[in-house]
């Protein structure tokens, strides 16, 4: 049973800065750098608010793995980043409706849905 694995390793991951910088893109629907209020972003930024991130400037290699049942990275916002990122050399979609976000890491056949795969990208690069 891996419930007692999964429990004794969260919360653990992120910080209180993230889930807050992630809630303001879900709630702005822009994919931009942290809003730190008008101030804090002219000190920061200089400028109102915040900017976008410019994919365009991620050049090297990049491996995509998504899922229907991811409810976090959804399928929309990860064909979203396909067409903004200039060198997506994997798009891969885990075919199992169920597969969600915590899949991805605690799922019993993540290997061959996603590790192996995964693997074989990171050793052409």
């Amino acid at each position: 049973d891996l419930l007692p694995v999964i429990l004794a390793h969260l919360p653990a991951g992120t910080s209180t800065h993230t889930v807050n910088h992630y809630t303001q893109i879900i709630n702005s629907g822009l994919f931009s750098m942290y809003d730190y209020g008008t101030i804090g972003n002219m000190n920061h930024y200089g400028q109102r608010t915040p900017p976008m991130f410019n994919l365009t400037n991620v050049t090297p290699p990049v491996g995509l793995f998504w899922s229907d049942g991811d409810w976090i990275a959804t399928a929309q916002d990860t064909a979203q980043l396909a067409t903004e990122l200039p060198n997506v050399a994997l798009n891969k979609r885990i075919d199992k409706a169920e597969f969600n976000h915590f899949d991805f890491i605690w799922a019993l056949h993540a290997y061959e849905l996603v590790y192996k795969d995964l693997l074989d990208f990171l050793s052409q690069y």
